[in-house]
């Protein structure tokens, strides 16, 4: 297992399980939690979930059966455009704890920008870490300017920015700049596969001639050269899966390891093709999308 070292020293591992859309919307669904308990026994640890997501409680009940013991996992979840702001902040990150069964969180990320209540949203994060209830603070979706509004004010920095990042869209200047200040890069749909986008499968980067080319060499999946393209860039990827054989394939990565030159040419693959959300214009759209209980 690979991790890296944020910089508050709280060590959390390059792979992790990301859970957008695993079961959304059905949080009692068994089926999510048998999902995230086929993962722990592949060997994952760290779970990226968010209170949007709908399946808080199932991944509580995973942790629960697992018999894994809590030191052992990584639990990374999210306060939503509509929970920012001082006290609603306070309340969200209960609800998260309630759901997940917990006494703490590893991290606790802004899941989107929202200018207007930044300030109130972290400084009740840093309440909370200061109440030891979680072990580290980040943010995600955020760009160069939101960052240098925390910078502003916040007396605990973040630790991870955690955005889209993939092939066709590497945001180099913004991971530059992270980067230089410290701040991990986390990536959400690293493989750019994400269905949501309505991006045709022949359009993403996990087809691309580039990548099945150097898969071929190594005798890996294009998916695994994706994520070891980041790993060995040092930066944490959580990619979504339900399927058994792509949960196990996406956690084995110790068998190859990408030469410099393979690396750059993925690094030429950039396009700056954004598939999700665009934090200009998200939390507009965002705020009327509310959280399940």
């Amino acid at each position: 297992m690979y991790f890296i070292e944020l910089n508050n020293g709280v060590e959390i591992p390059q792979i992790g399980m990301g859970m957008a859309a695993i079961g959304s919307w059905q949080q009692d669904n068994g089926y999510v939690t048998e999902v995230l308990l086929k993962a722990m026994a592949i060997g994952y640890r760290h779970f990226d979930t968010a209170s949007v997501y709908g399946n808080e409680r199932a991944l509580g009940r995973a942790i629960k059966e697992s018999g894994i013991p809590r030191e052992e996992l990584f639990i990374t979840s999210k306060v939503w455009d509509t929970e920012q702001g001082g006290k609603k902040t306070h309340d969200a990150f209960a609800r998260s704890l309630e759901r997940l069964k917990l006494e703490y969180l590893d991290l606790y990320l802004i899941q989107w920008p929202v200018p207007a209540y930044t300030r109130e949203t972290w400084e009740a994060m840093e309440a909370l870490h200061q109440q030891k209830k979680v072990r580290a603070l980040g943010v995600s979706n955020f760009r160069k300017s939101d960052i240098e509004q925390i910078a502003s004010f916040a007396e605990i920095r973040p630790v991870i920015n955690q955005i889209e990042l993939h092939p066709y869209f590497t945001q180099q200047p913004l991971v530059d700049y992270c980067q230089f200040h410290k701040i991990a890069i986390s990536c959400w749909s690293p493989l750019g596969t994400g269905a949501w986008s309505g991006v045709p499968l022949a359009e993403k980067p996990i087809v691309d001639p580039v990548i099945t080319e150097i898969a071929e060499k190594y005798s890996a999946t294009p998916a695994q050269v994706i994520l070891k393209w980041n790993v060995q860039q040092h930066r944490i990827v959580v990619p979504k899966s339900e399927s058994l054989e792509h949960i196990r394939t996406n956690f084995l990565l110790s068998d190859f390891n990408l030469s410099n030159t393979d690396i750059q040419l993925i690094n030429n693959l950039n396009c700056n093709n954004r598939l999700g959300g665009d934090p200009d214009y998200a939390h507009k759209k965002n705020i009327t999308l509310k959280v399940p209980d």
